[in-house]
């Protein structure tokens, strides 16, 4: 039954992520207004607030996940977990290489006028796509530790704190658009679901069979 429904809610993701791919391959009024509603709540522009959400975007940084993504490869490897290891690595490489794929097909131009350079195209954001892999994955991870259920609401509610921050500095800084960063959530979080299911499916299945 879990599998199931991680299917479907995966399935749906990638459905409203469709709905803005759609959108913004065709200019519509939609997504305009909610860029525009989007920037407005991130206003008003300050240092205090330009220094805060350059910090949390470059943590966000696939950049800088991928290479920590190998981090815990590393250590799922020392502790002879290797397919969760090669699973975790393997959702943020592929995941980028995905994310590139959609960027390199619409080919959506950045905001104009932003606070720090950033280059390639806008849709969807990429630290977006990979912040919610990665912490997901690093939740799942955790998760068969987090015994008390004050620990896995506390785990559930920083990844998401998290996600959201990242989200929002993409915005701030003019890097995104609104539309980009929530297409980045839903591909993102759909990619994680239908992964982990396809993993387990697997798993179940060499289990059976050895």
């Amino acid at each position: 039954m879990k599998k199931q429904q991680n299917v479907l809610m995966g399935t749906g993701c990638w459905l409203v992520f469709a709905v803005f791919l759609w959108g913004v391959w065709q200019n519509a009024g939609w997504v305009h207004r909610l860029d525009r509603f989007g920037y407005r709540l991130l206003q008003p522009t300050t240092p205090l607030h330009t220094h805060f959400f350059t910090v949390v975007t470059h943590l966000g940084d696939p950049i800088l996940l991928l290479p920590l993504s190998l981090v815990v490869l590393a250590i799922c490897w020392w502790r002879h977990q290797r397919g969760r290891g090669l699973w975790f690595a393997g959702l943020e490489l592929g995941g980028y290489c995905l994310v590139i794929a959609v960027k390199y097909t619409i080919l959506r131009p950045r905001p104009d006028h932003k606070l720090i350079p950033a280059n390639g195209f806008s849709f969807p954001s990429g630290h977006t796509f990979a912040t919610t892999v990665f912490f997901f994955a690093i939740l799942s991870l955790l998760w068969p530790h987090l015994k008390q259920r004050w620990q896995r609401v506390t785990g559930g509610i920083l990844t998401a704190v998290w996600i959201l921050l990242v989200m929002a500095s993409r915005v701030y800084l003019r890097n995104h658009f609104t539309s980009d960063v929530l297409a980045g959530l839903f591909l993102g979080t759909g990619w994680w679901l239908l992964a982990t299911t396809a993993l387990e499916h697997a798993t179940h299945r060499h289990q059976i069979g050895g």
